[in-house]
C-alpha cells in the first residue's frame, strides 16, 4: 500500500471542503480557509515546495494532524501546542510558574531515570 503525498492530501481535503460546503469552492477559496495565500497553495499543490513549521501548525488545525504524517514528520504533543497556542494570552508571572512547575517536573524526571540507571548497573554487575 501506498502512502498518499502531501499535494494529493491537499487535494483530497479541498474537495470534501468543498463538497461539505455544498457548492463549488475555488483553490483561492481554500486557501482563504486554511489561512495561506493562493501562490502558497498552488505550491503546494504542485508539490514544489513544503510548508514550514507555522504553517503547518495552521493546517494540523484546519484540515486534521494527518497532514504531518504524509510529510514523514512527527506529530506534535497536542497538550504543548495548546500550551504554545495560548502562552501569548498568559501573563508574565503565569508563564513564569509554568516553567517553574516544567523545570521542577523535568529535574525530577531526569533523578528518576538515573537512579533507575544505577539499579540496573547494579543488579547486571
Amino acid at each position: 500500500m501506498q502512502l498518499m503525498t502531501f499535494p494529493e492530501l491537499l487535494e483530497q481535503k479541498f474537495l470534501a471542503w468543498q463538497h461539505s460546503s455544498g457548492k463549488r469552492k475555488t483553490i483561492q477559496d481554500f486557501a482563504a480557509f486554511i489561512g495561506v495565500s493562493q501562490p502558497i497553495l498552488s505550491h503546494w499543490l504542485n508539490g514544489t515546495r513544503r510548508p514550514g513549521p507555522e504553517s503547518l501548525r495552521l493546517l494540523s488545525a484546519k484540515l486534521g494532524p494527518e497532514v504531518y504524517d504524509v510529510l514523514g514528520l512527527q506529530r506534535p504533543d497536542p497538550d504543548l501546542a495548546y500550551i504554545a497556542e495560548h502562552w501569548e494570552q498568559l501573563d508574565p508571572a503565569k508563564r513564569r510558574l509554568l516553567r517553574e512547575q516544567a523545570e521542577k517536573y523535568a529535574s525530577k524526571n531526569d533523578n528518576s531515570q538515573r537512579t533507575s540507571k544505577k539499579r540496573k548497573t547494579r543488579s547486571a554487575g
